[in-house]
C-alpha cells in the first residue's frame, strides 16, 4: 500500500497538470451550486425533500457531493453549453 500511496501523490496529487485544473474544477461546482440553488427545480426529487426539511442550499450540497467528476461535467455542460456549440 506504501507504493500505491506514493503512486498517487505522484501522478495525482502533486502533479502540475493535474493540480493546473483544480482551479477550473472549482468554478464548475461554484457554477453549478449557484444555478441550482437558485433553481432547485433542476434537482432530483429525492433531494426536493432534503430542501423541504433542511433547506436548498443542504440539498444542493449534498446532490452536488453525490456526483461523480463526469456527471458533474455532463451536468455542468447541459445547463451552461448551448446544444449549438455541439458540445453534447
Amino acid at each position: 500500500t506504501l507504493r500505491l500511496h506514493d503512486l498517487m501523490f505522484d501522478l495525482v496529487y502533486h502533479n502540475p497538470v493535474a493540480k493546473g485544473e483544480e482551479g477550473k474544477a472549482e468554478e464548475m461546482i461554484r457554477m453549478l451550486y449557484e444555478f441550482l440553488v437558485e433553481n432547485p427545480d433542476h434537482i432530483p426529487e429525492e433531494y426536493r425533500y432534503i430542501a423541504f426539511e433542511e433547506g436548498v442550499d443542504r440539498a444542493v450540497a449534498d446532490y452536488i457531493s453525490g456526483m461523480t467528476d463526469r456527471y458533474a461535467v455532463n451536468t455542468y455542460k447541459e445547463i451552461f453549453i448551448p446544444e449549438s456549440w455541439g458540445y453534447r
